[in-house]
């Protein structure tokens, strides 16, 4: 053979596809590492034999099997023909070995012949020369060895009934496709109506997917129906699904007991195949249940009913369902079990059970009158002898249990009613009381310091006003009287500021003591500096700016400081406010312990009566029976004890909210001051005005101790401003 031909024409490696290097008739692929025999055939059909071999690697095996044959009709057996023709029989696809990186056979398509009897490859064998049996008879034992292991897999494979056969993700879009979910729900009205179903999302999904294969053979070789379903046309035709189909319609040729269904929604796009099998459209009505009904009357025809509904089979899958509390699949497995046999009693006696939301194993504790219900009365009229017996003491064991614990229930009821009435009486009722002493004590406390805080502010203010205004009308006096007596005009007039300023200080510096007395060592430090300020004009008579200063520093100070805490002790800048957030912490908490008592702790206590009430009801009953103690039949009249809890917190909370405001409260009601502290801040040129209405606004206003800083400000501009009239009037020098 001349193998200079190849020089030209290109042939693909029967592996991974990769362009051969022909010299001779064994050639090793430079990309796989496998090596190809070449025969007078591959030099002839060089086109044919790449279009098959690519088909045979796509896993299109009945497509790439159709070209072997031509070439075969046509050029006549020859041993890499032959091969690759069986190679297509068993659906081997060439992979790599992750380990080895070499090209291993993987089967997709199972056979019972053994490869090593089958036909094409005896033949194969028998056309090869020395080199090419060698190569043959390694891959053939290596593909049986793996035949085997998947036979023995599928040997122990559970027969199936029906094959289910869909298109799973859709290749431009990579998505799940819609026939997943109608597979699935046809799968579980046929699970449901007795049948095993391979689906292959539910049977496979604990599997690997190169382990697939034994069980798609399996379903395949035992089914005796297959679906094959498909809302695209180009869907019947996909790879794995026309694989399916395709040994399904192969099996069938040998066995006259299977047969093939399938939907659609146009049959005239349907593969030529199906063209003598009668289609269900999916756009019909009800068309998956007809189709199921068609099923399940060709499996009742060719097995028997005996074999095909198991009752003890539908029976356990049903009460599977019902433990599992799966309420859809419960019914239509009790539904099923009901309607292909109608006269089980266990049937109705299941569907009793999923009625009353009950469960086998929890019957007798559910308190339940059933004799009302008809499927009760259905399953006692079919069943017989001990199981009669044992439907009818059930029902007994219920209905005394409604009984007896509807009894208990008045009395417990009565029981919380007399605790709430005498609650003063109870343990809980002492606490109460003490947490409500102590709230009262805390809003003594948080008054207290309140008044305190507000007094000294407005007593303090008022003071530094007065000296400022002795300051002033001293001045006028002195003015005054130098107009009406000449000889005190030669008077040294700084003597006349110093008098002015000592008749002023004492006010100046009560006030200040005064303002800022809820901190001593802040009230002394600024005291201090304010009798330096004064004293440095009175003294040597100039810097009356230090005058204006000291005048200044009280309000300052206290503005700035009248909400800060040191960290991390918090304590010792404003005893006062500390004082009321220690009261208003303490409230807050006293209101959660109050709740805790007339909910929890009455709860518990409510809990103990009930025990009690129980030994005693069964005691004098002689009841046995399982009685339970249930909240909601105290509950509504505990909840009465809350009024006591609201009315405290309606009286109380507005002290924790001062001083641990609620978010929502910036949120609803952004902070603003009162039109009264505007208007002090708006009239602050005029001292005597401006100052009272913003002392006015601060006593006025009971609670909310971080409002009114336009009053703050209008108290200390009306008297600077005035001072400054004054002083640069009458001190500048």
């Amino acid at each position: 053979m001349d193998y200079s031909y190849f020089e030209n024409e290109e042939l693909n490696c029967r592996c991974c596809g990769g362009v051969l290097k022909v010299k001779s008739s064994l050639c090793v692929c430079d990309y796989c590492g496998a090596t190809n025999f070449i025969s007078i055939a591959a030099s002839k059909y060089t086109n044919q034999l790449n279009r098959a071999n690519k088909l045979r690697q796509e896993r299109e095996f009945d497509n790439a099997a159709r070209i072997y044959d031509v070439i075969l009709a046509e050029n006549g057996p020859s041993s890499d023909i032959l091969w690759l023709r069986t190679l297509c029989e068993y659906g081997i696809e060439y992979v790599p070995d992750p380990v080895s990186d070499k090209y291993i056979p993987t089967l997709h398509r199972i056979n019972d012949e053994s490869i090593l009897s089958y036909q094409l490859y005896t033949d194969a064998l028998s056309l090869a020369d020395e080199e090419q049996k060698n190569l043959l008879k390694e891959e053939a034992e290596y593909i049986y060895k793996v035949q085997n292991e998947y036979l023995h897999i599928a040997e122990n494979e559970a027969p199936y009934d029906v094959f289910i056969c869909y298109k799973e993700t859709d290749e431009e879009t990579g998505e799940q496709t819609e026939d997943v979910a109608l597979a699935e729900q046809l799968y579980k009205d046929l699970s449901n109506r007795g049948f095993k179903v391979f689906f292959a999302k539910e049977t496979l999904k604990t599997k690997l997917s190169i382990d697939y294969e034994p069980y798609i053979f399996a379903a395949l070789k035992s089914s005796k129906a297959m679906v094959v379903l498909g809302t695209k046309p180009e869907y019947f035709m996909s790879v794995w699904v026309k694989n399916e189909w395709g040994r399904f319609l192969k099996l069938m040729q040998n066995d006259e007991n299977k047969q093939l269904f399938f939907a659609c929604d146009d049959p005239e796009e349907l593969p030529r195949a199906f063209a003598t099998k009668q289609a269900q459209l999916l756009g019909d009505k009800n068309a998956l249940n007809n189709l199921a009904n068609n099923v399940e009357r060709f499996l009742t025809e060719k097995r028997g009913s005996s074999y095909v509904y198991d009752r003890d089979k539908l029976y356990d899958k049903a009460v599977s369902y019902l433990n599992s509390g799966d309420k859809f699949e419960t019914l239509n497995a009790i539904n099923n079990l009901i309607d292909h046999f109608p006269n089980y009693a266990k049937g109705y006696w299941l569907r009793m059970l999923y009625n009353n939301n009950a469960k086998p194993s929890n019957i007798t504790e559910m308190l339940l009158d059933i004799t009302q219900d008809p499927d009760y009365n259905m399953a006692v009229s079919l069943a017989e002898g001990d199981l009669k017996e044992e439907y009818k003491k059930t029902a007994e064991i219920c209905l005394n249990r409604l009984i007896t614990q509807r009894d208990y229930n008045k009395l417990l009821r009565e029981k919380a009613v007399d605790y709430v009435e005498n609650f003063e009486e109870s343990e809980s009722a002492g606490k109460k009381n003490e947490i409500i002493d102590n709230l009262i004590g805390s809003e003594e406390v948080f008054n207290y310091f309140f008044k305190r805080s507000r007094w000294t502010a407005a007593i303090g203010y008022m003071l530094i006003i007065v000296g400022a205004y002795v300051f002033a009308i001293a001045d006028l006096a002195i003015s005054e009287l130098q107009y009406t007596y000449t000889f005190l005009r030669t008077e040294e007039p700084k003597r006349f500021l110093t008098f002015r300023i000592l008749v002023s200080v004492p006010f100046i510096l009560a006030g200040t003591g005064i303002l800022l007395s809820y901190n001593l060592v802040l009230d002394i430090v600024t005291t201090s500096i304010i009798a330096i300020f004064m004293m440095i004009p009175a003294i040597t008579h100039f810097g009356g700016a230090l005058y204006v200063l000291a005048i200044a520093l009280p309000p300052v100070v206290y503005i700035f400081n009248k909400n800060a805490v040191f960290t991390p002790t918090k304590k010792m800048v404003n005893k006062y406010r500390d004082q009321m957030t220690q009261a208003s912490i303490s409230m807050r908490n006293d209101l959660e312990e109050l709740h805790n008592a007339l909910s929890s702790d009455a709860g518990a206590e409510m809990y103990k009566k009930a025990e009690i009430l129980l030994e005693q009801y069964k005691e004098e009953n002689n009841i046995s029976t399982l009685v339970e103690i249930k909240e909601e039949n105290y509950n509504p009249e505990l909840e009465k004890l809350n009024d006591i809890y609201e009315s405290a917190k309606g009286r109380y909370m507005k002290y924790v909210e001062v001083m641990f405001p609620p978010q929502e409260t910036y949120e609803r009601f952004p902070k603003r001051d009162s039109a009264l502290s505007i208007a002090a801040l708006l009239l602050s040129p005029v001292p005597v005005v401006g100052t009272l209405m913003a002392v006015i606004d601060l006593l006025n206003d009971k609670y909310s101790l971080d409002l009114h800083k336009f009053s703050y400000f209008a108290i200390l501009a009306s008297n600077i401003m005035a001072l400054a009239l004054v002083i640069t009037s009458n001190l500048v020098y």
